[in-house]
């Protein structure tokens, strides 16, 4: 009688273990997502309702007073569960193996004929006292044999598939499963031993110890596989992140198609050599050398051979400049060399002239010769300007004068800049006048969530509505403005129309919740009440914080980086949102995006410019998009004008979109309709065609 008590217990334990196990299982499949998990955890809830009805048979077979009809239903129970247990094991090693899932109508084939093989396998003279050997081996025998089997099966496959990655695991998990087969069909044959001579031994009543054991050990053998698993895949994870962000650092310094410096790093590579050249009364030159007839080339050659053409003038460039020259790529039909040491300004503008014309030879492009018009604008340093910006903007200045007068060769000059000072006064007084009349407007912008398909916020972009010379967009007056003071009471005005066009959207019109996005200049951020001064305007607009976007951009968020998380937390606090604008553009890093915790990451338009031509930036985008994204960061891309950037940008996962696409910026009265219809800008954007290359704001 003790023996039977002790299988009992063993056997309860054992189906409370794997009921254990199978929550353990269903748990890691929830956060892990690996799909072998689900016929684990399967098996393990098979197993443990068989041990649970075997240890309930043997629990009433001594009392005597078992109903045969009630014993047999809880023998075809049990041999199910026993024989489902088998199968979801072997479905969820070859799962795991393969990485690949099982087809549905095969999953349902092989679970029916499982039910049947196990109910059937009750169903052998059920109720006959001298065929009781025969059920037993049936029953008892040969499913412990077949469990053997299919654990020895499932032990070699994991050993094969797991050996090459050097995991502890791989050996300790194939060993729990192998250990585990080698005592099922040990106490298979031990038990038709017994029933073919009438025996008992006296250790067979203890082997269920010995299969808890081994249970156990392969429980503890699953979850170290998954985490060593889990861990191989974060540390992968973090690889592919650093990857792509030493991509994108290499991305956002260089031209894509060529490989050469852009402007930014140019900016930066021009401004070392300024320092230089001055310490030793030196010159550099800057020069700009711009294509004509780029657009009317790259129609007729499309983008791929485009870029081949490009390519090939650069490297002529390259071989015509000095050795010492830097070359770069500052804009899709614009070239700029800087030439360090030049001397004299004489020599400078001989020396330009030369490369003008040795480059300006025809180009052979699958043996038809292609002629380019070449034209340079030329400035030198420290004569013009010592602020490498205002170099940049000089040269190509210059070559826009070049190509207006049908020039090889325009040289700034320096006399042209006299005219500046009072040019600022009369533009001081004319912001001055804009602000006090409130000449400057808002204009709006739709953010369009890709999963809702609807319109959910809108960027405010600042216009001035100048009497005399139109519209004008920020590019135009913003920098003076701050540089003049003018900029706080500016901002102020922003702040009171944006949200007074909120409360009128939120009360006015009976739409979905919707919010606003408001840009902050690094001079506004990094008032120390700004919060508290939201909170009020807020308060008195009527307007809830939860509603309010705030845009700062990454160089904003890095003049002083623990003022701005502690500027960043109080706005969060208050319900506002933050979003880091134009990410990719300035110094983050992925240390730094994580200590930000802002809620959204807009890309910079620069994502999404090669989508279309070129899978690295494809891949690249997916990369960066999936690392904000596990950093709990929402996505929104700006500058999207082509259904095929929206297709690249949905493969890629991005939240929100922005651009032409969309919606132009527009005054707040045009974008009613598009509240009160939610998806009118997804059916009607405009044609391609139709649409207008986008600018910055």
């Amino acid at each position: 009688m003790q023996a039977i008590e002790t299988i009992i217990a063993v056997q309860f334990a054992q189906s409370v273990f794997s009921l254990i196990l199978a929550a353990l299982l269903l748990s890691f499949l929830i956060a892990f997502k690996h799909r072998f998990l689900r016929h684990w955890a399967l098996s393990c809830l098979a197993m443990s309702l068989y041990l649970a009805s075997a240890a309930l048979i043997t629990s009433l077979l001594p009392a005597g007073t078992i109903d045969p009809n009630l014993r047999l239903g809880l023998s075809m129970f049990s041999l199910a569960m026993a024989y489902l247990h088998v199968l979801w094991l072997m479905m969820g090693a070859w799962e795991a193996i393969t990485e690949r899932s099982v087809p549905p109508a095969s999953h349902v084939a092989l679970v029916l004929l499982v039910l049947a093989v196990g109910i059937g396998s009750a169903m052998v003279t059920p109720f006959a006292p001298e065929a009781g050997s025969l059920r037993n081996l049936i029953r008892f025998s040969m499913l412990h044999a077949i469990t053997g089997i299919a654990f020895a099966v499932t032990a070699a496959m994991l050993w094969r598939s797991m050996k090459p990655t050097g995991m502890f695991s791989a050996r300790l998990v194939p060993l729990a499963f192998g250990a585990y087969a080698g005592y099922m069909i040990y106490v298979g044959g031990l038990s038709t031993w017994m029933t073919l001579n009438n025996e008992v031994l006296v250790h067979a009543r203890y082997l269920g110890l010995i299969g808890f054991l081994l249970q156990i050990l392969i429980g503890y053998s699953i979850i170290i596989w998954l985490l060593e698993i889990e861990r191989r895949r974060s540390l992968f994870a973090r690889s592919q992140a650093e990857s792509a962000q030493q991509r994108l650092i290499h991305f956002h310094m260089h031209d894509p198609a060529t490989g050469l410096p852009n402007r930014r790093q140019l900016q930066d590579q021009l401004a070392t050599e300024v320092s230089s050249a001055t310490a030793k009364r030196n010159r550099v030159a800057v020069l700009a050398i711009g294509v004509h007839r780029f657009k009317l080339i790259s129609q007729a050659l499309g983008w791929q051979e485009t870029d081949r053409m490009v390519r090939k003038l650069a490297e002529r460039l390259r071989q015509r400049l000095p050795a010492d020259a830097i070359l770069g790529r500052a804009g899709e039909r614009d070239f700029l060399a800087v030439l360090p040491n030049v001397g004299s300004r004489h020599r400078a503008i001989e020396k330009s002239r030369q490369i003008l014309s040795a480059a300006a030879e025809p180009l052979v492009h699958h043996g038809q010769e292609l002629f380019l018009a070449l034209s340079g604008g030329l400035c030198l340093a420290p004569d013009d300007q010592i602020d490498a910006v205002a170099l940049i903007d000089l040269a190509q200045k210059s070559q826009m004068e070049a190509v207006a007068g049908g020039k090889n060769l325009v040289v700034h000059q320096g006399s042209q800049v006299d005219t500046e000072p009072h040019d600022l006064i009369r533009l001081e007084q004319e912001l001055r006048t804009g602000v006090r009349e409130k000449q400057f407007e808002l204009h709006f912008q739709p953010l369009v969530s890709i999963r809702q398909r609807r319109v959910t916020g809108f960027e405010t972009l600042l216009r001035w509505n100048h009497p005399k010379r139109g519209l004008l967009t920020p590019g135009t007056f913003l920098q003076q403005a701050m540089r003049l003071g003018i900029l706080d009471e500016l901002e102020d005005q922003i702040l009171h129309q944006a949200l007074s066009q909120l409360h009128e959207w939120q009360n006015d019109l009976a739409v979905p919740s919707v919010t606003v996005s408001i840009n902050l200049s690094a001079q506004r951020f990094q008032q120390p009440d700004l919060a508290g001064k939201l909170a009020e305007l807020c308060h008195a607009m009527k307007v809830d914080p939860n509603d309010l976007h705030l845009e700062i951009t990454e160089s904003t968020a890095m003049q002083d980086f623990e003022a701005g998380l502690n500027t960043i937390s109080q706005l969060r606090e208050l319900g506002c949102k933050i979003c880091l604008d134009d990410f990719g553009t300035g110094y983050s890093s992925l240390s730094h995006l994580r200590r930000l915790q802002v809620d959204y990451v807009k890309l910079d338009r620069s994502f999404i410019i090669n989508l279309e031509r070129d899978r690295h930036e494809r891949d690249m985008t997916r990369a960066v998009v999936d690392l904000i994204h596990s950093l709990g960061m929402t996505v929104l891309a700006e500058g999207v004008e082509t259904r095929q950037q929206l297709g690249y940008l949905i493969q890629c996962r991005v939240d929100v979109i922005q651009g032409f696409l969309m919606g132009k910026p527009r005054p707040a009265a045009a974008y009613r309709r598009a509240l009160l219809e939610p998806q009118l800008l997804m059916r009607e954007a405009a044609p391609e065609s139709q649409r207008e290359p986008a600018q910055s704001d």
